[in-house]
């Protein structure tokens, strides 16, 4: 998921993954010995395994259980154990537990890095932590990768199910600077992802507007990394496309109101108005409340999945929110390849309910995890070897692989329209590479 603020849904019975070695860089060789020995529970909740025994090695599923997306991170968990139950809890020859653990902050609705980088501290020093899947937020992992990057016991490997910040991985519009390698210190990488990067996120948006009939959309975004990015991919994407781009500007999440803004974009001449940033966080619904009230019901709004949260954006903007197009990098269940499909099923009789957001990427990204174990001597930099390089086929997401950088090669990327308080999927777009600008 994005950096900084919201997120934004498995058990395999196909043929599992398969995993081929790849460049992973030096490293220190740990094998485990004996039973695995548990995060401080002040950090994570008690190690969850169901096999005999004690498990000998830990993974640690990263994600927010409490604040207004703690049900997410409690479906993000469930999915973890689901597949490490499937598997017998078991990778190879070595048993696997699972410890849970909170990346959220009782203080605010958004994710604490200081409170991620104190847990990875945690997950660095542990050197039973084989693996950390997660964490949801993007900002979690910038936070916590330089530290599990240099442990002593070797670089740990992340595995994310939602982060598309496109920094994480490689350099292009709105990336940090020294992003990303300011994030491994040791010039290792440790980082892969299984959704899409935010860039293609913008991208989707400037297609779906250009099958909207937009010629002239203006382009706003907060004052952060994030929406620079995605917001700047936008406009790449639709000048690419041929539209002419009014403007780009940046929107001020203290201010009482954007009667003044919206003014400007209307003189403009914009026939469409992009938002990159956050809907709770960034006074999202004060925004399109305002745009709506002076550029009229028939000019599109586009947002990424900073602002999946319809609820809280029809609460504050009321109807002005109905029609707001809104992007995902997670493919709805409908969407799914029949593995994946299975699993939401079987999730469902379960838990009582389907899958939601990234879930099935949480439990792709659990299988990646132990395939990589099952290949390795149990030490954190034979994972590594094996995870770069991984080539999925049947998998929970369908036919993938993960390239040098750590990005998946899956690109699609779903568009939902808002009604009433709830998105409903419009359609599933997947952009050329042309139209983006990364490095």
């Amino acid at each position: 998921m994005r950096p900084g603020r919201t997120i934004a849904a498995v058990v395999l019975l196909a043929a599992l993954p398969s995993a081929c070695g790849g460049s992973a860089g030096s490293g220190h060789h740990h094998k485990p010995r004996g039973p695995a020995r548990p995060v401080a529970a002040s950090i994570c909740g008690p190690v969850t395994y169901g096999g005999k025994g004690r498990p000998e090695v830990v993974i640690v599923n990263s994600g927010p259980l409490q604040g207004p997306q703690s049900d997410h991170g409690i479906q993000n968990a469930q999915a973890v154990k689901m597949v490490l139950a499937q598997r017998g809890w078991r990778a190879g020859k070595l048993t696997v537990g699972v410890q849970v653990c909170d990346e959220a902050s009782a203080s605010s609705p958004l994710p604490s890095p200081a409170k991620c980088a104190r847990n990875a501290k945690a997950f660095a020093a542990d050197p039973s932590v084989v693996a950390v899947v997660g964490p949801v937020s993007s900002t979690c992992s910038a936070a916590m990768l330089p530290i599990l990057n240099r442990s002593p016991d070797g670089a740990v490997p992340v595995i994310s199910m939602s982060n598309t910040y496109l920094g994480l991985t490689r350099a292009g519009p709105g990336v940090a600077k020294g992003h990303p390698d300011a994030l491994y210190p040791t010039g290792q990488h440790n980082f892969i992802r299984m959704a899409p990067a935010d860039d293609l996120q913008g991208a989707a948006s400037a297609l779906y507007a250009q099958r909207l009939g937009v010629r002239r959309p203006y382009v706003l975004h907060h004052d952060e990394a994030w929406g620079v990015g995605v917001a700047t991919a936008f406009r790449t994407a639709a000048t690419r496309l041929g539209m002419d781009v009014a403007g780009m500007d940046r929107w001020d999440r203290r201010a009482r109101d954007y009667t003044r803004l919206a003014h400007r974009i209307r003189r403009a001449g914009a026939d469409a108005v992009y938002v990159g940033g956050y809907a709770v966080a960034d006074n999202g619904p004060r925004l399109v409340k305002d745009l709506r009230a002076t550029l009229g019901p028939d000019v599109p709004i586009l947002a990424p999945d900073g602002f999946n949260e319809p609820a809280a954006l029809v609460e504050g903007a009321g109807t002005a929110a109905e029609g707001v197009v809104i992007t995902l990098a997670a493919m709805p269940t409908s969407k799914l390849p029949p593995a994946g499909l299975r699993f939401a099923r079987q999730f469902q009789q379960r838990f009582g309910a389907l899958p939601c957001c990234y879930s099935v990427y949480t439990a792709q990204a659990t299988n990646t995890a132990l395939d990589a174990i099952a290949r390795s001597d149990g030490s954190r930099a034979g994972m590594l070897r094996n995870l770069f390089g991984t080539r999925v086929r049947g998998g929970l997401l369908g036919d993938f692989a993960i390239d040098r950088h750590g990005d998946t090669t899956l690109t699609d990327i779903a568009v939902y329209r808002v009604h009433g308080a709830r998105v409903r999927l419009a359609t599933v777009i997947r952009p050329s590479t042309d139209l983006l600008d990364r490095r």
